[in-house]
């Protein structure tokens, strides 16, 4: 289940949840940036306890990561950069397939082909292992807000036009949550 930010509140708790899930990691705190797209994911209880980011590539996508990316990118790629993928240590194990639902939801009803983003290198070979979502590894490692992290493109039209494929049936269209529900 998810819910998109929209409110100050909700914003303040994607915060919240990002910064204890990143700290817990060692990473440097950074805020969602303006105009992206930020989703709450909740358990199954309704508890909110993971976040995630989308932001179009071509409008809010920092210097740092164009440079990283604008060599791979081709014209009739439609791309969104991924961000913020975060989960409390208690709900680890269990919203990450939320997460990566979501984003094939996301990608596929917003019309987007690629993501780009820095992974963790665990989290880069569950989407290659566990999830067999296909995705390449475009720069060398590189060190970024205390870990290392690998730039990566990730194939996303390749997997919604293809879930019918028993290697996706880890995928079950992700719910919404309304706002009546969650008071």
């Amino acid at each position: 289940m998810y819910k998109l930010v929209e409110n100050k509140d909700m914003l303040d708790l994607f915060h919240q949840i990002k910064e204890v899930s990143w700290q817990g990691k060692g990473f440097e705190m950074e805020l969602g940036k303006p105009g992206s797209d930020l989703y709450l994911i909740y358990t199954e209880d309704k508890i909110p306890g993971g976040t995630f980011e989308f932001t179009p590539y071509e409008w809010n996508t920092r210097p740092f990561i164009r440079e990283l990316f604008d060599t791979v990118i081709m014209k009739d790629m439609k791309v969104v950069e991924i961000d913020s993928f975060s989960v409390l240590p208690e709900y680890r194990g269990k919203l990450g397939r939320k997460i990566l639902c979501l984003l094939i939801e996301y990608a596929q009803t917003k019309g987007y082909t690629h993501a780009i983003g820095i992974a963790d290198p665990s989290v880069f070979r569950s989407f290659q292992e566990t999830y067999q979502i296909p995705c390449q590894q475009v720069a060398e490692e590189i060190w970024y807000k205390g870990d290392h992290v690998i730039p990566t493109l990730f194939h996303l039209k390749e997997v919604y036009h293809n879930l019918h494929d028993p290697k996706y049936d880890w995928f079950t269209k992700p719910t919404g949550l309304r706002e009546e529900v969650l008071k």
